[in-house]
C-alpha cells in the first residue's frame, strides 16, 4: 500500500489535476456519490454547518473557493437571498462550466470565475464571507490561498472551511496509505495540508469542530483587521 500511495503522489501535477477535475465535472452524480462516501453519508450536514458558520445575512456577498460544480450554491443562495451575490472560483474549466449552469438556476446574482485560488481575481475586502469545502486540501500552497482569502474578506468577515485529514489513531490509521493513494489519484488530495495551522496564523476568533475521529473538521474564523 505504501508503494501505491507513493505512485499516486508522484503523479500529481497541474495537468493531472486538470484531467481529474474535468472528468469529475462530466460525472457530477458520481462525484457527489464519491464525496458522500468519503464523508460517511453526512455530506449535507457538513455543508449545512459550514454555510451556517459564516453567519451570512440577506444582501451579503460570499465567495466559494474551489467551488467545483457548485454543491454549496443553493445553501449560500438561501443565506444571502435574492439581493445577495455568490462568487465561485475554480481552476477546472469543466467545474466552472457546471457551476455556471447551476448558478443560472438560482434566485440571486452568481458569478463563477476560472482562476488559481492563490491569485484570486477579485477586489480586496469585497466579501462578507468565504467558504471552502473539501477544496483547500487539493491545493499545493494552502498558506498562500488562506492569505488571499484574508485579503478579500471585509473586516469582521468570516471564513469557514470544511475539509478532511487522514485517520489519526490505530487501527484505522493503518488504512491511510491505501486511502491517501486512492484519494490523491482521484482528487489531488494533500492529506497533510496545513489548513488549520494556516487559518490560525492568519485569522482571529478560531473555532474548530471535528467529526469521525477527527478525520473531518470545520474550522471557522473572523477577519480581524
Amino acid at each position: 500500500m505504501d508503494a501505491f500511495r507513493q505512485w499516486a503522489f508522484d503523479r500529481r501535477d497541474h495537468a493531472h489535476s486538470q484531467r481529474v477535475y474535468d472528468w469529475w465535472s462530466r460525472h457530477d452524480r458520481v462525484y457527489a456519490g464519491f464525496v458522500t462516501a468519503f464523508l460517511l453519508g453526512r455530506t449535507g450536514e457538513f455543508r449545512d454547518r459550514t454555510v451556517a458558520a459564516l453567519s451570512l445575512e440577506r444582501g451579503d456577498t460570499v465567495l466559494d473557493v474551489g467551488c467545483g460544480p457548485g454543491p454549496n450554491f443553493e445553501r449560500l443562495a438561501g443565506a444571502v437571498g435574492p439581493t445577495g451575490t455568490i462568487v465561485g472560483v475554480d481552476a477546472s474549466p469543466g467545474m466552472v462550466k457546471r457551476a455556471r449552469e447551476r448558478g443560472e438556476e438560482l434566485d440571486c446574482e452568481t458569478e463563477v470565475l476560472r482562476a488559481d485560488a492563490g491569485r484570486l481575481p477579485v477586489a480586496n475586502e469585497r466579501f462578507d464571507g468565504v467558504c471552502a469545502t473539501l477544496s483547500l486540501s487539493a491545493m499545493g500552497d494552502v498558506g498562500t490561498v488562506v492569505e488571499e482569502i484574508s485579503d478579500v474578506l471585509r473586516p469582521g468577515g468570516r471564513i469557514a472551511v470544511l475539509d478532511a485529514q487522514s485517520f489519526q489513531t490505530a487501527p484505522l490509521r493503518w488504512l491511510n496509505p491505501l486511502i491517501e493513494g486512492v484519494s490523491a489519484y482521484m482528487t489531488n488530495w494533500y492529506p497533510d495540508a496545513p489548513i488549520i495551522k494556516s487559518v490560525e496564523e492568519t485569522f482571529t476568533s478560531i473555532s474548530i469542530e471535528t467529526f469521525h475521529g477527527e478525520t473531518v473538521y470545520v474550522v471557522t474564523a473572523v477577519e480581524g483587521r
